[in-house]
């Protein structure tokens, strides 16, 4: 017999309580000039204003740029997306061979496309669904099987590369702007 558990997703991170006498507008500040921080040391240390890199090689020393200044300024032991990207590196060949063979198949004409059953056959294979994708978009968390946890790292991830984006937009309207 299947027995589900009523419980609260609350989270379990030290950061938060560390900060909780700040009022929220100053730990996003107060992150994203870290995050702008390390953003502006990692472009640097990687050379993104050579001339003599090419495009492709200049995004992605722009990315890897990004994610390690938001692992820096998250800290790479407060999350499992930041502990997974400080380990992860380019993606071996046969990960990517791996990757390309568990694709999706595309349907067939004709063919069913939602399972059939009571509703709550079809609200858990929904769910099952969402919860790979979702696995699928936010590092490390490949493994967790708590939907609390995975919505916890999932709305951290998230939180976080909205403010790695504002800091990037700021960082665009600097360069931007008119000289004086």
């Amino acid at each position: 017999m299947h027995t589900t558990h009523n419980r609260a997703c609350t989270p379990h991170d030290k950061s938060t309580t560390r900060t909780a006498h700040y009022s929220s507008r100053q730990v996003r500040d107060k992150f994203k000039r870290a995050l702008l921080k390390s953003l502006l040391l990692g472009l640097r240390e990687r050379g993104v204003a050579s001339r003599e890199m090419g495009f492709l090689e200049r995004k992605r020393a722009i990315r890897r740029a990004a994610d390690a200044a938001l692992v820096s300024a998250r800290g790479s032991d407060a999350t499992r997306w930041s502990q997974a990207l400080e380990t992860q590196r380019r993606p071996s060949t046969s990960k990517r061979i791996l990757r390309r063979c568990h694709r999706p198949k595309p349907r067939k004409a004709g063919t069913a496309a939602r399972p059939r059953g009571s509703a709550g056959v079809v609200a858990r294979a929904m769910l099952r669904k969402r919860t790979q994708v979702l696995k699928g978009i936010v590092p490390g968390v490949q493994a967790v099987d708590d939907e609390c946890t995975l919505l916890g790292e999932a709305l951290d991830y998230a939180v976080c590369l909205k403010a790695q984006v504002d800091v990037m937009q700021l960082l665009v309207r600097a360069l931007q702007a008119p000289k004086q």
